[in-house]
């Protein structure tokens, strides 16, 4: 069940060029042509690039790209220019500007007030600079007539690059692809797209330092993405991700129940952990997880629901109801997908969830003093206690939270963590590596596990060690 997604991207001036044309450098030489041509009379061009590859991983985003391009074209069509997107997700401009016709003007390099030019690289500053590791590094201005060297040095050594294009923003139509996903999710095996993931609570001092606190169930997008052929589409557009996502509940809560009883991972009552399951606000208020949450109290297992702080805030009344429903329901309530801006500058802790995820940034720890010290009050109004760390993907994401009063988390390094201790635990460990038994982990799928030859130990997350404590 394949589908094929040509993608394009509109170059203003040069036609559309396919991804398969990006990927071996036609902007690039289109780029490096169009300099070398200016460079014979430069006078009253000059150069802004836009260097978006210099944003932390996993930028550059497509919305990244449209912001830049949307600036950045519009200044093209008013100064006679043309804007480049390159591979390694860099934005060019290259336009006229007759104001630098003055030698003053162009030896300085600043861009007179009067020029359409001159509020874009404050613009592009402003926009990009919370996501890049060198601000003051992230927007060049170059005038031709004094550093067109400089220019043809980039754009050469950008066309002698092997980077891949960055995720683009055009995709195929959003019908096909919700009914490619539909056709999948109705005849595929849902424990195939299905991850699960622990949470855990770290007690240093003790004889089991990390204690798996609940296990998260999801829809893996990647997976989903790869049966359908179009690797990064669903995950890159948050309202067809929106849009598919009461699907996705719809499937995963009648997956539980189906499997309620049949003893594998995914049965309701097979594990000891709290079940917390990525639902929309919607998902949380059907009959469905009603029901759910009664099969669970049943059986004596909690369940929790994590609900996205974007669709909390887009409604926040639909929240109010989903927050009394879940306490009506006994399941706890957790805000997800919460950016360290997003406490900044939302106080989510005012729509009351029971749990809050605060999702890890390597920029975390360089934050400039007077953000570090705002973050340092969110948190303590939070109430540690409250918030996991979410995707504590490195020893560093431990550290900083731990440093912050953060006892809970959530993460590839955490996978780890608990893979190795189940491995020093197990008494068949000898024939699993490492990587096996964390892949393992994360399964749901019968194929996945299979050869795990200790499933209680691999379902339980990690070794025994007195009764798992109950998250807050």
């Amino acid at each position: 069940m394949n589908a094929q997604f040509p993608a394009f991207v509109a170059i203003p001036g040069n036609g559309a060029i396919s991804m398969a044309d990006r990927s071996a450098g036609a902007v690039e030489r289109q780029l490096l042509a169009a300099v070398e041509r200016t460079a014979r009379h430069p006078r009253g061009w000059v150069a802004l690039v836009l260097h978006l590859s210099a944003l932390y991983p996993p930028a550059p985003r497509p919305h990244h790209l449209r912001i830049a391009r949307v600036l950045m074209h519009d200044v093209a069509q008013r100064q006679d220019g043309q804007s480049f997107t390159l591979r390694n997700g860099d934005v060019v401009l290259l336009c006229r500007d007759e104001s630098l016709m003055s030698p003053v003007r162009a030896v300085s390099g600043a861009v007179p007030a009067a020029s359409p030019l001159a509020a874009l690289p404050a613009t592009l500053g402003r926009l990009f600079r919370r996501e890049a590791a060198d601000a003051a590094g992230l927007v060049s201005v170059w005038p031709l007539a004094h550093e067109a060297e400089r220019l043809l040095g980039y754009a050469a050594s950008r066309l002698a690059s092997s980077d891949a294009a960055p995720a683009d923003d055009a995709a195929a139509p959003v019908a096909e692809v919700v009914n490619t996903v539909d056709a999948l999710l109705a005849y595929a095996r849902p424990a195939d797209l299905i991850q699960r993931q622990a949470g855990v609570l770290l007690v240093p001092g003790t004889a089991q330092q990390i204690r798996p606190i609940y296990q998260e169930l999801s829809f893996s997008l990647d997976l989903l993405e790869a049966r359908i052929d179009a690797p990064g589409q669903i995950g890159r557009d948050p309202f067809l991700l929106q849009h598919l996502a009461n699907r996705l509940d719809a499937r995963m809560l009648r997956t539980l129940h189906e499997d309620h009883g049949r003893g594998g991972p995914l049965d309701p009552g097979s594990a000891r952990l709290p079940l917390y399951l990525r639902l929309t606000i919607s998902g949380l208020l059907s009959d469905g997880f009603a029901a759910l949450a009664a099969v669970c109290r049943d059986v004596g297992r909690p369940l929790g629901a994590e609900v996205l702080l974007v669709e909390a805030a887009a409604d926040p009344t639909g929240f109010s109801h989903a927050r009394k429903r879940a306490g009506q329901l006994g399941a706890k309530l957790v805000l997800d997908g919460m950016s360290h801006l997003a406490l900044l500058v939302a106080c989510p802790w005012l729509l009351r969830p029971d749990l809050l995820k605060l999702d890890w940034s390597p920029r975390l720890p360089d934050l400039p003093e007077a953000e570090r010290a705002a973050l340092g009050d969110a948190i303590r109004q939070v109430g540690p206690a409250r918030l996991i760390l979410h995707r504590a993907d490195s020893e560093a994401a431990i550290r900083w939270g731990v440093a912050h009063g953060i006892r809970r988390f959530q993460g590839r390094h955490i996978d780890v963590m608990l893979a190795a201790a189940r491995i020093v635990a197990c008494p068949v460990a000898s024939r699993c590596s490492l990587r096996q038994c964390t892949e393992r982990a994360s399964a749901a799928g019968g194929g996945g596990r299979a050869s795990c030859g200790n499933h209680a130990l691999l379902d339980a997350g990690a070794p025994e060690s007195g009764n798992a404590e109950r998250p807050a």
